[in-house]
């Protein structure tokens, strides 16, 4: 799509080229910026190096460090770094009073609030211990209040509509799917 851009009195005004939203939506949702996200997961919660976290993704080093190399640091010794939190948005699933609710988060705080959650709830579901659910109690993510009534959430997983990989949204695999 071409737009006119505003330029100084009198100077004629240039055509340059913007990305359509369906274009954005692709790049947002691309399978190979979801490996780029895993691989920062692995190296803040597990402190793998990059080359190592990029292989267990199933990508490259280069490939991360184009999608999401501003949320690494490179160290004097030329080892890279996460940074402990991003500002990137994830389509993810929130499992609140109504199921699983999608919704674009803008930052890993928010992601790891929900994924955190989901944890909770399938422990609760195998042992029937409500402590993993009380630090929920009261939280939101967007708007959207964390499920944590036990009877609700056994109504869910009864009808079988509880699942741990359901976080992420239009991913491929196992989970339930938007």
């Amino acid at each position: 799509m071409r737009h006119r851009t505003k330029t100084a009195k009198g100077a004629k005004a240039k055509l340059r080229t913007k990305e359509t939203p369906p274009e954005a939506a692709k790049k947002f949702r691309s399978p190979a910026r979801r490996r780029a996200l895993s691989v920062l997961m692995r190296m803040r919660n597990r402190g793998e190096s990059l080359s190592k976290a990029a292989r267990a993704a199933h990508t490259t080093p280069r490939t991360v460090q184009s999608l999401v190399g501003d949320q690494l640091r490179r160290s004097a010794s030329g080892h890279y770094t996460a940074t402990s939190s991003d500002r990137l948005k994830r389509e993810i699933n929130v499992f609140g009073a109504d199921g699983y609710e999608p919704m674009t988060v803008g930052s890993s705080k928010q992601a790891r609030l929900a994924s955190e959650h989901l944890i909770a709830i399938n422990r609760f579901l195998r042992t029937g211990d409500t402590k993993q659910l009380k630090r929920f109690r009261g939280k939101r993510i967007g708007g959207i209040g964390l499920l944590t009534d036990p009877k609700r959430i056994r109504e869910f997983a009864e009808a079988d509509l509880v699942k741990l990989d359901g976080l992420y949204r239009n991913q491929h695999g196992h989970g339930y799917r938007k």
